[in-house]
C-alpha cells in the first residue's frame, strides 16, 4: 500500500477495516465464496492445499507483503484451498467488491497485484515441485520471485 500513489492509498484508507486474525482462525474454508480479502499486517496466513483424502499441504504463506484473496481478481470466487492463521496478529479488511472496482479502475494497485499473483503462483509452483519430488525441486531456482511489499499501511 505504500507504493500507492497517495490518492488511491486516501481513497482505499476509507473502505479499509483493521481486524484481529487469531491463530488457528481460518480465513477460507474449501469451497466457500471470497468475498473479503486480508493485507495481513503483523500476521502470517498459510495457504493449504487439500487434497482428495483429506491430507492438507502447505504451499504458500501470506504476510505484509501481499494479501489473501486474490483469486477473486483471476474471476473466481472460490478457491481448491484453505486459508488458515499460521501466526496471530492484525491485518486490514477489505470488501472484494472494492478491491475489484480498484482493479477495473486501472488503479496503480492493479500492477501491484498483478506481480504479486505473479510471484505468489511461482512460489507455489516451487513448493508444488518441492513436494512432489524433494531431489527434484532441489534443483529449482526461482529468480527475481519476491513479492513485492504492496501492504506496509
Amino acid at each position: 500500500m505504500a507504493a500507492l500513489p497517495e490518492e488511491v492509498y486516501e481513497r482505499l484508507k476509507l473502505c479499509l477495516e483493521l481486524v484481529s486474525l487469531p491463530q488457528g482462525w481460518a480465513v477460507y474454508e474449501n469451497g466457500g465464496e471470497i468475498d473479503l480479502v486480508y493485507f495481513p499486517t503483523t500476521s502470517i496466513i498459510s495457504l493449504l492445499s487439500i487434497s482428495d483424502g483429506g491430507e492438507s499441504a502447505k504451499i504458500a504463506v501470506i504476510g505484509n507483503e501481499g494479501l489473501f484473496g486474490i483469486a477473486m481478481l483471476m474471476g473466481r470466487k472460490t478457491t481448491p484451498n484453505r486459508a488458515v492463521v499460521q501466526c496471530g496478529g492484525y491485518g486490514y479488511r477489505l470488501k472484494a467488491a472494492n478491491l475489484r472496482k480498484e482493479f477495473e479502475l486501472g488503479s496503480p494497485l492493479r500492477y501491484l497485484l498483478q506481480r504479486y499473483t505473479q510471484s505468489l503462483t511461482a512460489k507455489i509452483a516451487h513448493t508444488t515441485m518441492c513436494n512432489l519430488s524433494p531431489t527434484l525441486g532441489a534443483g529449482i531456482s526461482i529468480i527475481g520471485t519476491s513479492p513485492s511489499p504492496i501492504n506496509t499501511v
